[in-house]
C-alpha cells in the first residue's frame, strides 16, 4: 500500500512547482517535496531525496526533468526501494547528440551554461518563457520560489551535462510510469520511448503539451498518476 509520494522538481524551480499535486494528493497520501536546488552535484541531490524519505517504506519517487536524474542517482547510490517510480518529461542522458540525434544538444547546453554564468536570472526567465502556455506562465509567475539562489543555477546545468544513466535504467525492476509531452523540445518524446523500451515494467503516457504537464495539464497529470498508483499491488 502506497503511503507517501515524493515529488522532485527540476532545474530552476523549487518545491512550490508541485502546488497542484500537493492539493490533489494530500487527501490520501503524505506528500513530500524535497528541495534539491542548492545541490552542487547529482550525488548531493540524491542524498537530499534519501534524507527526505528517511524511515519510510511505502513510497513512490516522482521526478521531473533534472529531478528524474536525481531519482536515478538515488536508486543507484543508496539502493532505495520505492514501490514505483514516475519519470516526468525526463531523460537518462540530457544531451542526446550521440544516441538519439534529436532534442537538446551539447551545443545548446554549452550556450545555456555560458548565459547562466553571465546572467542566471535572465537565463531562467528565458527558459520558462519558451516552455509554457499562457496559463502555465500565469501559474509560474504566481509561485513564490523562496529559496532560489541564482548563483547556484549553474550547478544544475553541470549535472545535466555530466549525468548518464542509459545503462542503469535497464536494471530498474519496479513499476515505472513515464510521462511526456508531445510538444516537449527539452526532453523530447523520443527519449521517453527510449526509456520505455529499456525499463522492464514501464508504461508511457503522452500528453498534448510541452515540458511541464503538471502545469499545462494538471487534471490529466494528476489523474494519470492516481490511476497508476491504484493499479499497484
Amino acid at each position: 500500500m502506497v503511503r507517501t509520494l515524493v515529488f522532485i522538481h527540476g532545474w530552476a524551480s523549487g518545491p512550490e512547482i508541485w502546488e497542484r499535486q500537493r492539493e490533489y494528493f494530500s487527501k490520501d497520501y503524505e506528500v513530500i517535496t524535497p528541495d534539491i536546488g542548492a545541490a552542487k552535484d547529482i550525488t548531493e541531490a540524491a542524498g537530499l531525496i534519501k534524507e527526505a524519505i528517511e524511515g519510510r517504506e511505502d513510497f513512490i519517487l516522482i521526478g521531473w526533468s533534472l529531478g528524474w536524474l536525481a531519482v536515478l542517482e538515488a536508486l543507484k547510490s543508496f539502493s532505495l526501494k520505492p514501490k514505483a517510480v514516475v519519470a516526468v518529461n525526463s531523460t537518462p542522458k540530457f544531451c542526446s547528440d550521440e544516441y538519439l540525434g534529436v532534442g537538446f544538444t551539447q551545443t545548446h547546453l554549452n550556450k545555456m551554461i555560458r548565459d547562466c554564468n553571465r546572467d542566471p536570472q535572465k537565463t531562467r526567465e528565458n527558459f520558462y518563457k519558451g516552455l509554457l502556455t499562457e496559463s502555465g506562465k500565469s501559474m509560474v509567475s504566481s509561485f513564490q520560489f523562496k529559496n532560489i539562489d541564482y548563483s547556484k543555477l549553474i550547478y544544475g546545468l553541470s549535472m545535466l551535462k555530466d549525468a548518464d544513466y542509459r545503462d542503469f535504467i535497464r536494471t530498474i525492476d519496479i513499476p515505472a510510469l513515464i510521462i511526456t509531452g508531445a510538444r516537449d523540445t527539452i526532453c523530447v518524446p523520443q527519449v521517453s520511448e527510449y526509456m520505455r523500451q529499456r525499463i522492464k515494467q514501464s508504461e508511457l503516457k503522452v500528453f498534448d503539451c510541452g515540458h511541464l504537464p503538471f502545469l499545462d495539464k494538471p487534471e490529466e497529470f494528476n489523474s494519470t498518476i492516481d490511476n497508476f498508483i491504484k493499479k499497484l499491488k
